[in-house]
């Protein structure tokens, strides 16, 4: 059976909420023989405004599925299935995850100062005074 090739808006919502739940896009798509190539996905992303704001809003909402999964390692740390080594390596991943998800949320904040202080933006003006020097 050939690959869907038409566009589905609807499929599209089906498809994003399996993302949301924090399934990898591939994987999905792979998952049926009615959902569209990754190549399609790709291509309708490009194409339809639309379904490229419900992926992004659905990869933001992936980030939370990472959390949770951070919560379910460090149960399994407290009820001592896991080594805590493990469990570093498992809630650092799923944290880098989070965060390229999701960075506005997950990622880290820079705050770049000088000496304390803040830095300031560059002026929008720059005032040049040209002097000559005193002829004899």
């Amino acid at each position: 059976m050939a690959r869907l090739s038409e566009y589905d808006f609807e499929m599209c919502k089906t498809i994003c909420s399996e993302v949301a739940e924090g399934y990898n896009i591939k994987t999905i798509l792979r998952s049926k023989p009615e959902y569209p190539t990754f190549q399609t996905w790709c291509n309708w992303k490009r194409e339809h405004q639309e379904l490229f704001d419900l992926y992004v809003k659905a990869m933001q909402d992936k980030a939370e599925s990472e959390i949770e999964e951070i919560d379910n390692v460090y149960d399994m740390l407290k009820s001592g299935e896991i080594e805590p080594s493990v469990a570093n390596v498992l809630i650092q991943t799923k944290k880098w995850t989070a965060s390229k998800f999701y960075p506005k949320m997950f990622g880290d904040k820079t705050d770049i100062t000088s000496g304390g202080e803040k830095i300031q933006s560059a002026p929008t003006t720059i005032q040049v005074e040209i002097t000559r020097p005193d002829e004899d």
